[in-house]
């Protein structure tokens, strides 16, 4: 027989006397009222998660993350589009400058449209941004800017630095988008 440093039997009483005591009582009662409320202040949690994260929209992220990267022509696509435009900016005439302007509009607008963002042009896409979702999104709206100029006013005449700072502002949003590197 083992000896131990303290007699065991003390807390086997203890024990018993608390089964006995649970099992003499008729909690199911007041198991059932606690039961009830545990699930309601859970459904309430679930709730409020929810609300929250609507609130907060979250899922616009989410939409763009999934779907927007491979389904607005995919990545490869506007890389390649990207790189059109860059050749366009380097040769330096007008009509290079401008319609490099506008293709890289174009794919801002389409990027925001397969983000699901509601408006019926870029300029209501551009407003559901807020500076803490987008950062570079007031140097998208400088971009745009021009690019309106050249839409509404075709006899105008751009810089090769105005065109070449627009594209960067373009550049800058695309890689916050992660669709450049």
């Amino acid at each position: 027989m083992r000896t131990y440093l303290f007699d065991l039997s003390f807390f086997y009483d203890l024990y018993d006397k608390i089964y006995i005591f649970f099992d003499t009582l008729d909690l199911s009662r007041e198991i059932l009222i606690l039961k009830l409320i545990s699930y309601l202040v859970s459904f309430f949690f679930i709730f409020l998660i929810i609300a929250l994260l609507k609130r907060a929209d979250f899922g616009w992220q989410l939409r763009e993350r999934i779907y927007a990267r491979e389904s607005v022509h995919g990545a490869e696509k506007i890389i390649s589009r990207w790189d059109k435009i860059k050749n366009r900016l380097e040769k330096g005439d007008q009509a290079s400058l401008k319609l490099a302007v506008i293709e890289a509009d174009k794919i801002i607008d389409d990027i925001f449209i397969r983000m699901a963002l509601p408006g019926k042009d870029m300029q209501e896409r551009l407003t559901q941004f807020q500076k803490h979702e987008l950062s570079s999104v007031d140097l998208v709206w400088e971009a745009h800017r021009l690019r309106n100029l050249i839409v509404n006013n075709p006899k105008a005449e751009i810089s090769a630095e105005q065109a070449t700072e627009a594209i960067r502002y373009y550049e800058t949003a695309l890689k916050e988008l992660e669709y450049l590197s």
